[in-house]
């Protein structure tokens, strides 16, 4: 089980919680947690990489994302969870045994205004240091 650890906030933001799953499920390759945060048409865009469409191409990315077949995740640190509105971001670092870390901001876009609205499109900026 790979070991997390958040920055306290208030726990007044409902998409804060959302986000925070979200990068959980990604480094714990939870597919199944994943899609349900996603909407159907979803878009996920890791810059430099490539650009997935769609529920199952994004399940599909998730067996490769964070270095799935090379590496073993170990920890996740989020640094900062900000929401507004339809968007939101996550600054956090994903290490790996070995001690090698990933840097990473995710930006992201729901599909609404409401608190059921799904993830629509992600950014994601991943830098190895």
């Amino acid at each position: 089980m790979v070991q997390v650890q958040v920055t306290p906030d208030c726990g007044n933001a409902p998409r804060k919680q959302v986000l925070r799953d979200f990068s959980v499920a990604v480094v714990e390759h939870d597919t199944e947690a994943l899609l349900s945060a996603v909407a159907d048409d979803v878009e996920w865009d890791i810059v430099g990489q490539r650009v997935v469409r769609g529920k199952s191409d994004v399940a599909a990315a998730l067996e490769t994302a964070v270095g799935r077949r090379a590496r073993q995740v170990v920890a996740l640190r989020l640094d900062s969870i900000i929401t507004h509105g339809s968007e939101g971001a996550v600054s956090s670092r994903i290490v790996f045994s070995g001690g090698s870390e990933l840097r990473c901001c995710d930006v992201y876009r729901f599909g609404g205004h409401s608190k059921s609205a799904k993830i629509k499109r992600i950014t994601s900026y991943w830098i190895e240091e």
